[in-house]
């Protein structure tokens, strides 16, 4: 449901193997002390790929300036010290990762039967902080904090929890080995999704049961006097609801938005079948004739499957009025191997306002239609064929996790057991000698690295790189390449170090200033609303101090403002 609250998976989820596409939360470890490589701890700098030396030049220089004004007491005294964005980063990189893990290990431990699944003690409300008010939000009421003989006893409970648990672990290898399987599987799960293992969340989840507040509860109750309160969600009554909003006097918008931005993609899909059997009109095509300008384009995109819609984007940004060379590299840089695959599949069947349904492939659209370096880049990256991290590696990195060698119920990846060090240290010195170290620069090698290693080969490979060079991978892209394909490489540095930052960056470029950006500022939020538009939603607030809800409140307007705002949802 919109508004990022959680929703627990059902039970056989980890078992499940849905489209690349269609995730909602993921696993990742939970920073303990075996990091991933090219990570740094939090106070230190540096989200994976990042490196702290800025930061460490920014504060001894500082420490010099603060002792040189003690023996000059008249001079002004220093300004404050501002932490470098890559440190910002990263604080709330490993804040959102560390929450998302614990919560993934919750629900394993839920499925196996090791917690109750009403057990508050244990539970992930406990752990979770309060983020920052806003001016967006009303105040909320604060709860009336437990005395101290409360919280005494509450703690009580939840040691003695743990060392149930752990217990049941020592007696039981079983549960132990069924707990490692389920984490291997939803972290493969995420590396389908991500291409890594880190936890992210959309702000659109299944809609499960008809809640009594719901219209279409309130409309079933009305118009055929039964009452559908607590009932599995159906789509005949869905679209029983938009028949009726579609056919009164005067089209009925606020129940497309309702059902738009509650209803997960794959339930859309099944309204889809069951309206057309219903009442022999297609449903997008009903829908379509009913709206119009930017308000009709994001409910059109609400009800393509994911792939179908990367498909028909690409589709516009090749054969629309000139090449829009960002869309090209925000889709093809940012989907994994799998969505990658799904989408090639389908795009000859896409058809788009500039161009019908052919037998072309994208391959061939990307070659006719760009040149030099960024064609080749885009050709290798539309094969989706970049390294894969397979179970056997997966397997061999989780380590269990124990705490005074008591066994706790949760694992951890040894991410050094993910990536060949020699191997990463050999491509570091190859994207040295392909560029700093040569005259001129081998784009080449740039692409041949950027292209086919995984994300935690290239986070490896860019940590060797400030060790060979003493420069970030970024500064060198910036100093030896040029035009779209350095544009490319940026966009792959940014989508591995931290994908929700990258996506927050360009939903703030596709508002600000004059005018705005709609299709950007469309196909972000529908297509990232069921993967990781919580994270997103928190890395935006960084970025720009203000929500994202409020930006679109800002920037959009009328039904098309109600419906952007109804699937990020506020903060």
């Amino acid at each position: 449901m919109a508004g990022g609250s959680y929703a627990p998976p059902a039970a056989g989820y980890y078992q499940t193997q849905p489209s690349a596409y269609n995730v909602n939360m993921y696993p990742d470890y939970a920073g303990h002390p075996t990091a991933p490589i090219g990570s740094y701890p939090v106070q230190g700098g540096g989200i994976p790929g990042f490196t702290a030396p800025p930061a460490v030049q920014q504060y001894t220089h500082m420490h010099q300036q603060h002792y040189r004004q003690q023996q000059q007491p008249s001079q002004q005294a220093p300004p404050p010290v501002q932490l470098p964005d890559s440190i910002k980063v990263a604080n709330l990189s490993h804040s959102m990762n560390n929450m998302g893990m614990y919560l993934m290990q919750m629900e394993m431990m839920k499925e196996v039967g090791l917690i109750d699944s009403d057990d508050e003690e244990m539970s992930l409300h406990r752990h979770q902080k309060k983020g920052k008010q806003t001016k967006d939000q009303e105040p909320e009421k604060l709860p009336t904090p437990p005395n101290e003989e409360e919280q005494k006893r509450k703690a009580e409970q939840v040691a003695k929890k743990k060392e149930e648990v752990a217990r049941q672990l020592r007696e039981n290898e079983d549960i132990k080995q069924r707990m490692k399987e389920l984490f291997v599987t939803g972290l493969l799960q995420c590396c389908e999704v991500s291409g890594t293992m880190e936890p992210t969340q959309g702000t659109v989840t299944p809609y499960t049961k008809y809640d009594p507040k719901d219209p279409v509860t309130k409309w079933q109750e009305t118009n055929r006097e039964i009452n559908v309160t607590g009932d599995n969600w159906d789509p005949e009554y869905d679209c029983e609801y938009l028949n009726a909003a579609m056919n009164r006097l005067g089209t009925d918008e606020d129940a497309i938005i309702h059902i738009v931005a509650t209803r997960c993609n794959s339930q859309r899909q099944k309204m889809k079948e069951k309206f057309k059997t219903m009442y022999g009109r297609d449903l997008v095509e009903t829908i379509q004739g009913e709206l119009s300008g930017n308000f009709r384009e994001s409910v059109m995109a609400c009800f393509l499957k994911p792939a179908y819609y990367d498909a028909w984007a690409m589709k516009e940004a090749i054969y629309g009025p000139g090449t829009d060379e960002r869309t090209l590299i925000e889709i093809l840089m940012t989907r994994t191997n799998s969505q990658i695959k799904e989408m090639t599949a389908c795009y000859g069947d896409v058809a788009s306002p500039s161009r019908k349904a052919s037998n072309t492939k994208l391959e061939k659209d990307i070659k006719d239609d760009t040149s030099g370096d960024f064609k080749r880049l885009l050709v290798s990256a539309c094969q989706g064929n970049r390294n894969p991290i397979s179970k056997e590696q997966l397997v061999s990195a989780v380590e269990e996790i124990m705490v005074n060698n008591q066994p706790t119920g949760q694992f951890r990846i040894n991410h050094q057991k993910l990536v060949d060090m020699t191997k990463c240290k050999l491509g570091a010195k190859r994207l040295f000698e392909a560029g700093e170290k040569r005259w001129g620069t081998d784009e080449e090698e740039f692409n041949l690295i950027f292209s086919t290693r995984n994300y935690y080969e290239l986070r490896a490979i860019w940590d060797e790189y400030v060790k060979i060079s003493q420069r970030d991978i970024l500064n060198s892209i910036d100093r030896e390449t040029s035009g779209h394909f350095k544009k490319a490489l940026r966009a792959i540095v940014m989508n591995i170090r931290c994908r929700p930052m990258f996506f927050a960056e360009r939903l703030k470029e596709a508002m600000k200033g004059l005018g705005t950006a709609d299709s950007d500022l469309i196909r972000i939020i529908i297509s990232r609303s069921e993967i990781d538009m919580v994270q997103i939603k928190a890395c935006f607030l960084e970025l720009t101090k203000q929500t994202l809800w409020r930006w679109l409140k800002d920037d959009c307007s009328g039904d098309y403002k109600k419906l952007l705002q109804a699937i990020v949802g506020t903060d």
